[in-house]
């Protein structure tokens, strides 16, 4: 072999260079969405987490206060100036529960808004919340980021939003399998039909026992969680959209959501409300904003009466952005996976107050009294 030989290096040429650049990207290509799903899996690995951490706040408040869980929504230690009317409560059962996943230290303050209050009435506007105390005051209660309210998968869990001066939750309260969702307590409704939110775990002004619990309580839904909107007039189901419809007659049926709600695409929504405020402030405890019905399968559309913030009548499915379904706790603790295609039975079906729920295995989790579910998740 020649010297020249010996030194004579081959590279790479054209076409090879744009091989293996093109092997290369085929090869991320094929990485990225594993890593992605391993990312996500981590997330709701947390958020998992966060609902059991809830649900052992919940056992633990029950054990101290006598086999007694706390009200759904509620005044707050002396803030009932329209207690005998049907005014807004606006503290959540979550409120409760700040001591026992060690905040005690927003518990307190808020304790100690609400104490000072007193003193002088006129400075709140009666909605039983010591944000109405000052503008100072609103703005700490409804900035606190609470970690253990937030799902990693949502990007606009816990934001501060100053327009509103409100920080985002992403966990939401069982309002059972009824569409008409604590506007007053039992004792103020109208209509036998309307007080279907008995069958409920959470309520407002209602403290149950455990005994209430029927079902069992590893039969019956405590929390979920649904997405933050991403604007207050999101069309897209997925980015938290709700439809501003649904027929206010006592028979509500949900089979209706679905048919004059969604669009054709079946994504988004038509008519969407542009005045709640769901999932906008952590502590809230009105119906439309913070709560859900086991009447609508997971990830579908959500409709309510009309589009101002204060209206209580409606389907609220919860949701996620997980694949395929949402984080569901139950009350003895345990969370599980509720599927987008769980059994939801037969939604042309008018609501009930009592018997067997007729939106299936989901609507039978939503009660607390209605029958235990008759097959799994």
């Amino acid at each position: 072999m020649t010297r020249r030989s010996q030194n004579c290096r081959r590279g790479f040429t054209l076409v090879e260079l744009l091989v293996v650049i093109a092997i290369i990207g085929i090869l991320i290509g094929l990485l990225l969405p594993a890593v992605q799903a391993a990312r996500e899996a981590a997330r709701r690995m947390q958020c998992t987490n966060n609902f059991k951490q809830l649900g052992l706040a919940l056992m633990n408040y029950a054990d101290v206060n006598a086999d007694t869980f706390p009200a759904g929504s509620c005044y707050f230690l002396g803030f009932d100036q329209n207690k005998g009317g049907v005014g807004c409560p606006l503290n959540g059962g979550i409120v409760f529960l700040l001591p026992y996943f060690e905040r005690n230290d927003i518990y307190d303050t808020y304790t100690r808004f609400a104490r000072e209050s007193l003193t002088d009435r006129s400075l709140t506007r009666g909605y039983g919340a010591p944000w109405d105390l000052a503008q100072a005051n609103r703005d700490y209660w409804y900035g606190q980021k609470i970690s253990v309210l937030c799902c990693p998968s949502d990007g606009n869990a816990g934001l501060f939003e100053s327009a509103t001066g409100s920080s985002a939750t992403n966990v939401y309260y069982c309002a059972g399998d009824g569409m008409w969702t604590f506007a007053r307590r039992p004792d103020q409704e109208w209509t036998t039909r309307s007080s279907i939110g008995q069958r409920a775990f959470w309520q407002r002004e209602v403290w149950k026992k455990m005994s209430a619990i029927t079902d069992g309580t590893s039969n019956t839904i405590s929390l979920s969680e649904c997405v933050v909107p991403v604007t207050r007039s999101t069309n897209v189901v997925r980015q938290g959209a709700v439809a501003s419809y649904q027929p206010h007659d006592g028979e509500a049926r949900p089979q209706l959501c679905l048919n004059n709600a969604y669009a054709a695409d079946r994504l988004t929504v038509k008519n969407p409300c542009t005045s709640l405020w769901r999932g906008r402030i952590w502590s809230n405890g009105r119906a439309a904003d913070a709560w859900f019905t086991c009447t609508l399968p997971p990830n579908s559309v959500s409709c309510v009466a009309g589009s101002f913030n204060s209206n209580e009548w409606g389907s609220f499915a919860p949701t996620s952005y997980h694949a395929g379904g949402v984080n569901i706790l139950r009350v003895d603790g345990s969370v599980a996976f509720a599927s987008d295609t769980i059994d939801t039975g037969d939604l042309s079906a008018a609501q009930v107050t009592s018997g067997q729920s007729p939106y299936g295995v989901w609507g039978a989790l939503g009660s607390i009294n209605g029958g235990e579910p008759k097959s799994s998740l």
